[in-house]
Order: C-alpha cells, then structure tokens, then sequence
C-alpha cells in the first residue's frame, strides 16, 4: 500500500516544528525609511484597541531574508506600517507586508495573523549605491534609490509589532468564526551594518495597495542595515470583531 502524503507519523510531525520557517533566525539586509505624512492619517489606520503614538511615524522596510534551513532560503521581505502604543508598550502596526513565496505569506498570516500578501520584494546595494522595491500586479508602487553617506553605530534593539489574528466567517451572517485576537511580535535585530542614506522613497498609485494615500510629507531617516534577526510572539487579548471590519478587507485585496 502506498504512503499517504497528507497524513504525518508523529515523527514527522516532530521534524515539522522543528523546521518550521516562522520560528528560525535570519540574516537579512534592508533599506529602511521613517517619514511624516499628512497629520491626521495615521490616527485613522490604527485599530482599537492600540492607539496613536504622540509623533505619528510611516515605516517602510525593504528587505532580502536568508534562511539557514536545509540548503539555505532567501526571500524578499518588506513591511509598511505605522508607529503605534498598547497600554505603555512603543510597536509598530503592521498595515501591509508583501513577501516573496506562498510558504512565507500562508506561514506568516495564519501564525502571527501578519498581513502577508505575495510580492516581488527586492533590496540591493552595488557599493555605495542602494536600491529597493515591491512590485504587485504588474505595479512598482514602492521604490527607493540612494546612496550611502556615512556610516553610524550599529546597535542591538527589539521591535514591538502588532498584528490581529483574524480569518472571515464561513457564515454570511457573521464577520468572523472568532473574535480577533491582538498579537504581539517581538522583533530582536542585531546590526552588523548601519549606514545613512541620502535618496528617494517613491510611492505608487495601487488599486489593492494604496500606500500612497499616505504621502510623503518629511523623511525622518534612510538607512542601508545589515544583522541577525529573530522572533517570538504572545497574543495580547481579544478584540471585538466589529471594531476590526473597517480594516479587514485592505488583507485580501478587496
């Protein structure tokens, strides 16, 4: 008789959660930029129950991620997301992630609730010159290219990054299964590389991608980064599923 594929033995179940992308460390190299928008956007992203940060921030991560898992992974990563606060606790919420690969997006969206969506992500340096961008249907609608004007300490910090867990009812009378569930992930990055930047961040009109209804008002910084990277996360609390619906839809280009 033949072997099952979609059934696991408890040993390969063991092997599973070992190798489980989502939990390993990474190395990575990215193009970072914090700007200021047009006041009063950010106030409008933020769902319930985090709230606005005092000195509301857009961060934009362009990244390529290497994975020492079997012969070695690497995807292009990038981030869009707006400083936040939870109770006393400084994070980033996440309002988009494109990601290169089916495994890294499904991994990531049903784990931590990451608002993953496939992307060509590409982030390169040749030298002193840098370049990044994240490309979806057909649309480059985030691009950076600068150069590397001086280097500056490299530093060890964890990044608070919110998400919600949530997936839609199977129920047309209901908006989803369960509530919501508010995740909290803490980023650990060690730099290894930490150099400014003097560029341009462009942003693109995208029907399913709008980042640029968040305009760019004033760069904060530009930064070429280079380290480690690893991850762990706890679910904060609960969150009425109703506050979430006028957020939920920008998760599934709808």
């Amino acid at each position: 008789m033949s072997k099952l594929r979609y059934l696991k033995s408890p040993e390969e179940l063991q092997a599973a959660a070992e190798n489980n992308l989502e939990f390993f460390d990474a190395k990575m190299q990215a193009v970072k930029v914090f700007y200021k928008t047009t006041p009063g956007l950010v106030e409008q992203l933020i769902p319930s129950p985090l709230q606005p940060a005092d000195d509301p921030i857009v961060r934009v991560v362009m990244s390529r991620v290497f994975v020492d898992l079997h012969d070695g992974l690497e995807f292009g990563a990038a981030t869009f997301g707006v400083n936040c606060k939870y109770k006393d606790i400084d994070g980033i919420y996440e309002i988009t992630m494109p990601m290169e690969g089916e495994g890294v997006v499904v991994g990531g969206r049903e784990t931590y609730g990451e608002p993953k969506k496939i992307a060509n992500v590409l982030a390169s340096k040749d030298g002193d010159a840098c370049s990044a961008s994240v490309e979806r249907h057909g649309i480059k609608y985030i691009e950076f290219n600068g150069n590397v004007t001086e280097s500056i300490d490299t530093q060890s910090f964890t990044d608070h990054v919110f998400c919600f867990k949530v997936f839609p009812s199977c129920e047309q009378n209901k908006v989803c299964d369960q509530n919501p569930l508010l995740v909290k992930i803490d980023m650990h990055r060690t730099q290894t590389v930490n150099q400014k930047l003097d560029g341009e961040l462009i942003l693109r009109e995208s029907p399913v991608d709008p980042v640029v209804d968040l305009p760019v008002e004033e760069v904060v910084s530009m930064t070429w980064e280079e380290g480690g990277s690893s991850s762990n996360a706890s679910v904060m609390e609960e969150i009425d599923p109703m506050g979430y619906v006028p957020f939920m839809h920008s998760r599934y280009d709808g």
